[in-house]
């Protein structure tokens, strides 16, 4: 599987606390069948050259510890970026798309941003940017109170995106029956971690993908965690790009 969402870079926001905790954690997640974590540490539209710098120092610092552990699980380095007026300018810093390719971005909203906020942001980065990954797209009430909202979000250019422990009931029961709700209208593209330590807000999308296979069915849960996440790591296009040329 591929973890798109979590903060095991140490030291750097809420997650990892340091690197052992960081290893702990990619050990865990190597044990639930993760072969590969983008690591997402949160950002904003402040970022600047020094964020960047921060980031990629303790990406290699703890690539290197969990190649020197023999930890089975590629990383790469991507962050959460939280929706500001100077995101446009911050999409361009290495860190804020995945692998640096600038092909995707996990992009994180207020949790009361209203539906017509997130489809502008939606059709102003792909007409300029990479394409958006909405975080924990679960949380934003106002974007998802009839399934025509989130289907507009995705025609423009949106992909979709569920917190594993959202559809166990980690975050409560509004959590989880908005995240099933997602999940029978057949709108969520994938399903990540959102991993912040070695504990009960840890590594859980094993469990997370057989609550969706019992929502979905195995084969539709296994696309959320392996063949759509295999797409925005790789930087190849997604499915309705193919004939933009």
């Amino acid at each position: 599987m591929i973890d798109l969402h979590n903060h095991v870079l140490p030291g750097v926001d809420d997650g990892a606390h340091d690197l052992e905790m960081a290893l702990r954690m990619l050990d865990i997640a190597a044990g639930q069948g993760i072969t590969h974590v983008a690591c997402t540490p949160h950002a904003n539209d402040r970022a600047n050259g020094q964020t960047d710098r921060l980031f990629q120092s303790a990406f290699l610092e703890l690539q290197a510890a969990a190649s020197e552990r023999g930890l089975p699980v590629e990383l790469s380095l991507a962050s959460e970026l939280m929706l500001g007026a100077d995101i446009l300018r911050v999409l361009s810093l290495p860190f804020a798309t995945y692998r640096g390719q600038k092909k995707y971005s996990l992009i994180e909203f207020p949790v009361e941003t209203p539906f017509e906020i997130v489809l502008n942001v939606v059709k102003t980065m792909r007409r300029s940017g990479p394409r958006p990954v909405l975080a924990h797209f679960e949380r934003f009430s106002r974007a998802q109170r009839i399934a025509e909202q989130v289907r507009s979000l995705r025609s423009e250019g949106a992909i979709i995106s569920l917190d594993a422990g959202s559809l166990e009931g980690q975050f409560g029961p509004v959590m989880e029956k908005r995240s099933k709700q997602l999940l029978e209208w057949n709108v969520v593209d994938i399903l990540a971690s959102d991993a912040h330590d070695d504990a009960a807000h840890g590594f859980r999308l094993k469990a997370g993908r057989e609550a969706a296979a019992a929502i979905i069915g195995a084969e539709s849960a296994a696309r959320l965690v392996l063949d759509n996440p295999r797409r925005v790591w790789e930087g190849l296009p997604w499915p309705q790009e193919k004939d933009e040329g």
